[in-house]
């Protein structure tokens, strides 16, 4: 990987935004030879920096090839922005059979169901990465007359129940090994994530 004070020196090159995140990483190690090009400067940055990343060099006229989460990229087109014209979104179908809905899960879990099914007020703790995509589904369970307060959580949702801080959590699931072992189990499926995958020539 090369430090981004070098990019001077390789102007003519394309950029390629390789996500530290050990999940997406995994994933790439599949199909990263065909995607990379050969005179590509590798830049690792984080996951959900990678739209706006992407689309900043894009903007600025340098070919990029990025690689980052489909709900990471959702995410940020929730905020309200918008790709640039120059960039192609592509899918990867993601492939973990390690994974019990097959690829990441962003999921509502507590200890029952119960908590969903008569109208109150449910809090719920959301990895702040997800914030928006949970807001959404949240809003289209609302007409059951609950009504949620959504509760911003850097990391670590799944201890906010047990501490009675939240009656739910909303966080990404993959073994669903953390979960179960904070006595939870998932109640609802929001999304699976894929590889998206954003190019500018």
């Amino acid at each position: 990987m090369l430090a981004a004070d070098r990019l001077a020196q390789t102007a003519a090159s394309p950029i390629v935004l390789i996500p530290k995140n050990r999940g997406l990483s995994g994933q790439l190690a599949r199909f990263r030879d065909r995607l990379v090009p050969e005179s590509g400067v590798q830049l690792a940055v984080r996951g959900e920096d990678v739209p706006f990343l992407a689309n900043e060099i894009a903007r600025s006229g340098r070919a990029v090839v990025a690689m980052t989460g489909d709900d990471l990229l959702d995410e940020w087109l929730l905020e309200g922005n918008a790709l640039d014209a120059r960039l192609v979104r592509r899918r990867i179908a993601w492939f973990d059979p390690s994974a019990i809905y097959g690829a990441p899960a962003l999921c509502l879990a507590g200890t029952s169901p119960e908590v969903l099914l008569q109208p109150q007020c449910v809090r719920v703790a959301v990895c702040s990465r997800y914030r928006r995509l949970v807001e959404r589904q949240l809003l289209a369970m609302s007409d059951t007359g609950i009504r949620f307060e959504v509760v911003p959580i850097a990391g670590a949702v799944e201890a906010c129940v047990g501490s009675g801080v939240a009656d739910l959590i909303a966080d990404i699931v993959v073994s669903g090994r953390t979960i179960a072992e904070a006595g939870l189990r998932v109640l609802r499926v929001i999304s699976t994530s894929d590889v998206a995958i954003l190019e500018a020539p």
